[in-house]
């Protein structure tokens, strides 16, 4: 009996020096036990932005499509922007649309990306604004609410009451807040409802003053 059981146990011993044998052989590295990894190799799942932008800041403002509330209209919201408040400057940060920080808070541009700002010169209170043809790409509502982020961004210029906005230096009329087209200087008034709190209905452009 005594050497059936020796047996036995030697059997067993044998096994066990095979099994462990076994799991060398599989390649499974140590590295593939928990441990904890550096902060500077974590990514976040589904973050595709640059982790190191945050809102911008400066007294330049821009008009981006605010977060989206199910049941609710669409709006715009300024956002602050580092650049100098020019006509250009401010312009070409509106076409660069939202930046990381703003895209990671639900912000957004109706303004196809593409979209090239060819020239932009003021003359009197008229500002007058070249894009490239990308932007007749749009219709509908999107092509009202991109129409707005223009004309509510240039109004934030001083001495800006209204904008001409022309494609490849060709004359377009553009639909107002209603729809119907507009072929007069566009103001903020023509598009009552999408900033919070805008101005009543005035007439959408002050006529000259005669001497």
């Amino acid at each position: 009996m005594t050497r059936f059981t020796d047996h036995r146990g030697y059997i067993a011993l044998v096994l066990a020096v095979v099994a462990v044998a076994g799991i060398s052989a599989c390649g499974i590295a140590s590295d593939d036990t928990p441990r904890d990894i550096p902060i500077a190799e974590q990514v976040e799942l589904g973050s595709g932005g640059d982790r190191a932008a945050g809102a911008a800041t400066g007294t330049a403002r821009v008009y981006l499509l605010s977060p989206e509330v199910v049941g609710q209209a669409e709006l715009l919201e300024s956002v602050a922007r580092d650049v100098a408040e020019t006509p250009i400057e401010l312009l070409k940060a509106l076409l660069a649309g939202p930046n990381a920080a703003e895209l990671a808070n639900q912000f957004r541009t109706a303004l196809p990306v593409d979209t090239e700002l060819l020239g932009a010169r003021r003359q009197g209170f008229v500002l007058h604004v070249d894009l490239s043809e990308e932007v007749l790409r749009l219709s509908g509502q999107i092509l009202i609410t991109a129409i707005a982020q223009i004309v509510f961004t240039a109004a934030e210029l001083d001495g800006v009451r209204g904008v001409a906005i022309t494609v490849d230096g060709a004359d377009q009329p553009w639909p107002v807040g209603n729809g119907e087209l507009q072929s007069t200087p566009l103001t903020v008034y023509d598009y009552p409802g999408l900033v919070p709190s805008s101005q009543p209905d005035y007439p959408a452009f002050p006529s000259p003053s005669v001497a």
